[in-house]
């Protein structure tokens, strides 16, 4: 063969995503296999490694599908025919393979199968865009589902805070008619003794009275800082990285937003704001959901509410601003701490989780020039640091 029409013919080898072998049967026994030279770029190995090692091609089979393909096989030999099969290989250099395993059969004059040929289709890259294409849809999917929820959490805030704004008015109200006739029933406590308001003696209805009306105002007030936290979370982002964006006011709304969580799971919470904090170019909705996120995994992974919780801000040695939640909670294994931003990778797959929040998250603070890291040890907790430069 000329030189230049061999080495042209390796070329277009290289480029084979599929190959054809052949089994050659007798009595219902392999006798000799015979594997064509595109094999080498579906599996790594070449038709020599197969004719030194009969066994080679079953070993290379995934562990997952080495039944169906053993059983694929096993019907083929008996002459029965078989339906092509999708399954994994090892390639020799260790990665996953999806190929498409398609046989003939070839029978002699009373009907017993004398060879099969096989045809190998290499469909990792459609694996994988089929793969991608799936993610895509699932994140659409949620992308969809949180679309809604903003949309339900604006309409709920808006119905709690019309009656909160009317008991806030009132209670001011009745805060300034308290104040004007308390020294009215003070004189006549003193002229005339104890008597009894609200089926309670004065003497110990006058300061119950007094905390109840500060209590009713505190809370009213918060009711109100809450409905403002969920209906800012609830506007539509703009998507842009253009506020000055406030730092320790972000990790506040976050901890408003998620202090229900916080306080039925844990009774160590703390929150510590470095002060005077220079502001940084971003998005405060964005930043504001990585902290939401970051706050309830780590109520979810405490064992009991004597688990510690704490938010720290700061800024490094680097200029860096920082923000740092740390809990006490179970912790991550190594194997899965490789993994854990992947989209869809999830250690909660049972109660719900979907594997997007700390993919999401990371992309969110990439997107920001800064980082994500986690540090943590199975059974003492997981340290989540996150590092975004000053603009």
């Amino acid at each position: 063969m000329d030189y230049q029409i061999e080495k042209r013919y390796e070329r277009l080898i290289n480029f084979l995503t599929d190959y054809i072998y052949t089994v050659k049967i007798e009595n219902g026994k392999v006798v000799d296999t015979f594997h064509g030279l595109g094999c080498v770029n579906v599996t790594g190995y070449t038709s020599d490694d197969y004719k030194r090692d009969p066994e080679l091609w079953y070993r290379m089979v995934h562990e997952k599908d080495s039944k169906t393909v053993l059983a694929q096989a096993q019907r083929a030999l008996k002459g029965e025919d078989v339906e092509p099969i999708e399954h994994r290989i090892i390639h020799r250099d260790g990665s996953v393979r999806w190929v498409r395993n398609s046989i003939v059969i070839t029978r002699d004059e009373y009907g017993s199968a004398i060879y099969y040929d096989g045809l190998i289709n290499d469909l990792t890259n459609l694996k994988k865009a089929e793969e991608a294409a799936e993610n895509r849809k699932k994140q659409l999917i949620q992308a969809e589902k949180m679309a809604s929820l903003g949309v339900l959490i604006s309409g709920i805030a808006h119905e709690i805070n019309n009656p909160n704004n009317y008991i806030l008015l009132n209670i001011q109200l009745f805060q300034k008619i308290w104040k004007d006739i308390q020294p009215i029933l003070e004189d006549y406590f003193k002229e005339n003794g104890d008597f009894v308001l609200a089926g309670m003696l004065y003497s110990r209805a006058s300061q119950k009275i007094n905390h109840s009306l500060e209590g009713i105002l505190s809370g009213s007030v918060r009711i109100q800082k809450i409905v403002s936290s969920l209906t800012d979370y609830a506007k539509l982002d703009s998507g842009k990285l253009d506020e000055n964006v406030d730092i320790n006011k972000v990790v506040d709304m976050a901890v408003t937003i998620t202090n229900n969580m916080i306080q039925k799971s844990t009774s160590k919470f703390s929150v510590s704001y470095e002060k005077n904090l220079p502001r940084l170019k971003g998005n405060s909705m964005q930043l504001e959901q990585v902290i939401i996120n970051l706050i309830t995994n780590a109520c979810q992974s405490l064992k009991n509410r004597n688990g510690k919780i704490s938010v720290e801000t700061g800024i490094d040695q680097n200029k860096f601003l920082t923000i740092k939640v740390e809990d006490e909670g179970v912790g991550i294994k190594e194997k899965n701490l490789k993994h854990i931003m992947d989209p869809f990778y999830t250690t909660k797959r049972d109660s719900g989780g979907t594997g997007l929040g700390l993919s999401i998250s990371y992309n969110i603070i990439k997107n920001h020039k800064g980082d994500l890291s986690l540090h943590s040890k199975p059974g003492k907790g997981t340290v989540a640091l996150i590092t975004l430069p000053i603009n």
